[in-house]
């Protein structure tokens, strides 16, 4: 990564260096954005082919089995809450979403849903091939990230921001001030 940038001006929240951890340590995210009103996580994968329904449904079930077990296995499956898989195609090009509530997010959710579309999609997904991430790197990215998923749960958050790629560098907005 050649280096993480927001708007002049504009302090650097909770929310947004989250969202900057998320998109240097997952180089399968696309992009991901955060609604403070509905307290939302979406992310946002690219496939380069159209994905058919017939492929779409087996993935969600496995990726939606998958986070039932885990949350299960660790004794929080009351607490789970919004869970939304979603797929577009747009010429030529298919958009995976998952909207996440926030309440009750882990860093581990996050590897789990990254895992499971790599090793679903991995050919036809669109990467960051310049991202080489050592491993003591991303244990400490991991720990930055669960650190700061925790801090935005108990914090007021109002700004609508998105994060995605660009060029090497990640970029993060304020999405109520993209209209101006």
């Amino acid at each position: 990564m050649k280096g993480i940038f927001w708007k002049e001006g504009e302090s650097f929240s909770n929310s947004m260096s989250l969202i900057a951890f998320l998109l240097v340590r997952y180089p399968e995210l696309g992009s991901v954005r955060f609604d403070p009103g509905q307290k939302t996580l979406l992310f946002s994968f690219v496939l380069i082919k159209s994905l058919t329904k017939e492929e779409f449904e087996p993935f969600k079930d496995k990726l939606l089995l998958s986070l039932n077990n885990m949350t299960q296995l660790q004794g929080r499956e009351s607490e789970t809450g919004t869970i939304e898989v979603n797929y577009a195609e747009y010429d030529g090009l298919t958009f995976l979403e998952i909207v996440r509530n926030i309440e009750s997010l882990t860093q581990e959710e996050i590897a789990l849903i990254t895992g499971i579309i790599r090793e679903s999609f991995e050919e036809y997904l669109l990467l960051d091939q310049d991202d080489t991430l050592q491993e003591e790197d991303a244990v400490l990215q991991e720990e930055m990230i669960e650190h700061m998923l925790e801090d935005l749960k108990d914090s007021r958050q109002e700004k609508r921001l998105i994060g995605f790629r660009e060029e090497g560098r990640v970029l993060v907005f304020n999405r109520a001030n993209l209209h101006k």
